[in-house]
């Protein structure tokens, strides 16, 4: 039976190595325009993981959201976004939002996907104007040692055939109102 993929192994991390993994990625980026982050401005934040359609597992699945801010002279922010947009490239991101324009807030950005390990990417101006916000996010980590947990496949989308008895119509199975909202389809 396919099951959309919901299956697939997922990539062996622990909690250390996705915020390395993270924090590496950040560094780099700043790096291409000599910057420093500043690491009391840290925000890491790991959640339960939940698939595409809401799906639920309970093998210790995680993701991370983390961002960090660097200071940089406001005029030098659209500058510094294209060092790290071409780093990006060259390392098989996909950008997908790009913005040099001081009429529109926040006037520098870069939105982007992919690489080796499949991160999506943020970089923009933020306030006070003399900083660029770095914002990253995980796929689903799976802790190593922890045997994947598999989810059921979704339940069909075709509606109950009513059959043409209608004595047997009271017997036809009915959807729940609650179908919609189970994490395992």
């Amino acid at each position: 039976m396919n099951d959309g993929g919901k299956n697939d192994p997922l990539p062996v991390k622990s909690r250390g190595q996705a915020e390395h993994l993270v924090r590496s990625l950040v560094d780099s980026l700043a790096g291409e325009y000599d910057l420093k982050v500043d690491g009391k401005t840290v925000h890491a934040e790991f959640r339960h993981c939940y698939g595409e359609n809401g799906e639920s597992a309970s093998d210790g699945r995680f993701d991370l959201t983390y961002a960090v801010r660097a200071t940089v002279p406001e005029a030098e922010h659209g500058k510094a976004i294209r060092a790290m947009r071409k780093k990006l490239e060259a390392e098989g991101y996909k950008v997908s939002g790009y913005r040099e324009d001081k009429t529109k807030k926040p006037w520098a950005l870069m939105d982007a996907d992919g690489g080796k390990d499949d991160l999506s990417v943020s970089v923009e101006s933020y306030m006070p104007p003399t900083q660029l916000v770095f914002s990253v996010s995980t796929p689903c980590f799976l802790p190593p040692g922890t045997k994947q947990e598999q989810v059921s496949a979704p339940a069909p989308d075709a509606a109950p055939v009513t059959p043409k008895d209608p004595r047997l119509a009271l017997m036809a199975p009915t959807r729940s109102a609650h179908t919609g909202n189970n994490p395992f389809g």
